[in-house]
């Protein structure tokens, strides 16, 4: 048989487990203090799984192991935080997505807080796709301002007069580039579409390749 392991001083939701037990039991118990002041016996397998969270008091135990949309509640923390006027208490919790985080049991019970935050990233995510985002990128926008500049004039979307110089600058991916500072709007215009088909053409170009090609 493995050598027993330590419990005591260990917390598990209301209960902090003070030694192992005395008493003549089949299996090995542990005598714990629940918040509420009453001791109790539980088995090490009742505390490690969350099957005994405390005396029976249930001041805390209705909420323990229940799910809030992604978050599942492991148990009240110490930890507090202002709301108004007054403190409240701060629950931990497991994600679905693993990610533990401390949140106001009012949040849960209103529905405010449904996640650790993976919900709302997944969220913007599916806005982005349905935006016709790729690799960060919105295709249909960037084609369309091709479309727009691909025309002989001079009237070109990144092209600006500034100190007596036309600047082209282009955006690509989070990006900035400054493509220099011209004489005359025709260069400058003629380095942005340069740069669009090398940015924007390449990045096109293989979203339109089978998969694998390169």
């Amino acid at each position: 048989m493995g050598r027993l392991k330590e419990l005591s001083g260990e917390r598990f939701g209301k209960l902090t487990v003070l030694h192992r037990s005395e008493e003549p039991h089949s299996r090995v118990y542990w005598t714990c203090r629940c918040d509420c002041g009453n001791i109790v016996e539980a088995t090490t397998s009742n505390l490690k799984s969350g099957h005994v969270v405390s005396c029976g008091c249930r001041r805390v135990s209705p909420y323990i192991g229940k799910r809030y949309g992604k978050l599942v509640v492991l148990e009240k923390t110490e930890e507090t935080v202002q709301h108004g006027s007054a403190k409240s208490p701060l629950w931990k919790c497991r994600c679905d997505c693993g990610n533990i985080v401390l949140v106001r049991l009012d949040s849960l019970t209103s529905g405010t807080t449904r996640s650790c935050g993976c919900m709302a990233a997944e969220k913007v995510e599916k806005m982005r796709e349905a935006a016709g985002y790729i690799e960060g990128t919105q295709v249909t926008r960037i084609r369309k301002i091709m479309e727009q500049n691909a025309g002989k004039g001079e009237e070109v979307i990144g092209v600006t007069y500034q100190q007596n110089k036309w600047r082209a600058t282009i955006k690509f991916q989070g990006k900035k580039y400054n493509l220099g500072r011209y004489d005359n709007r025709a260069e400058a215009a003629e380095a942005r579409r340069f740069a669009e088909k090398e940015l924007f053409g390449a990045f096109l170009e293989k979203l339109g390749k089978p998969e694998g090609n390169v």
